[in-house]
């Protein structure tokens, strides 16, 4: 039977959320963590965030703001003046040798029964958001696994393959063996699910169970460090509202 997993996401350089989530992660015995993507953007500690990702050897997935802060694309297409001001600050408190590791990161990881993608596994290098049963149509049609890891939204969820509906998360979601399943595991660094407490999903594969856990940290840290590197106010308010 394989090993349980904690899979996070959209830390988006909030320090205090990252510490408090791995420490919880370690109280549950959870051996193995996957980062599903945008480790850095919006946050006033994205190279410390990096970092601990790095030197935890914890597997690390591509996502939209990485691939940006990196030299991608998205920097010269979003028409977002904000976002543009993150990136470049972004990018001048990083070294080359950290901007290097983000633009190395897969944008994909597959194992004997499951899948993972920043966003979706159609076109991942497009970001598209899966939002409804339609989106996650779209997404199913690549899926070649029972489950499959997500993040991107901000909001924890979990479509199954031929339903038309959300399903509902309250904390513990069984899986039903034969169908596919897409599991959002929400987001670490900035919620928006107006939950502010920092979210992230366990796979128990010997309970056929997802397991979202949300953890309390210090948000006003987290907001101070926004506001001591001059970033946009909102970024640090938007924190305290889970949205």
């Amino acid at each position: 039977m394989p090993s349980p997993l904690a899979f996070i996401s959209d830390i988006h350089g909030n320090l205090p959320a990252l510490r408090a989530v791995l420490a919880d992660i370690a109280e549950q015995g959870i051996g193995e963590i996957i980062c599903l993507g945008d480790v850095v953007g919006y946050g006033g500690q994205p190279a410390e965030c990096l970092e601990l990702l790095r030197g935890s050897g914890i597997t690390t997935l591509k996502g939209n703001h990485d691939a940006a802060v990196a030299g991608g694309p998205d920097a010269e297409d979003c028409g977002d003046g904000l976002l543009k001001l993150m990136w470049n600050w972004t990018q001048g408190v990083l070294s080359q040798g950290q901007r290097s590791w983000l633009a190395e990161l897969p944008l994909t990881l597959r194992r004997p029964g499951i899948q993972a993608a920043h966003a979706t596994l159609r076109q991942p290098a497009e970001w598209d958001y899966v939002l409804s049963a339609a989106h996650a149509d779209l997404h199913f049609a690549y899926q070649n696994e029972p489950l499959c890891f997500i993040g991107h939204t901000h909001r924890p969820a979990l479509w199954v393959a031929g339903e038309d509906a959300l399903h509902s998360i309250t904390g513990i979601q069984a899986i039903t063996p034969g169908r596919m399943h897409l599991v959002n595991v929400g987001s670490v660094g900035q919620p928006r699910d107006r939950d502010p407490r920092a979210c992230y999903a366990l796979w128990r594969p010997d309970q056929h169970e997802i397991h979202w856990r949300r953890v309390s940290y210090d948000i006003t840290a987290a907001q101070h460090a926004i506001e001591d590197a001059g970033l946009p106010v909102k970024f640090a308010e938007r924190l305290s509202l889970g949205r």
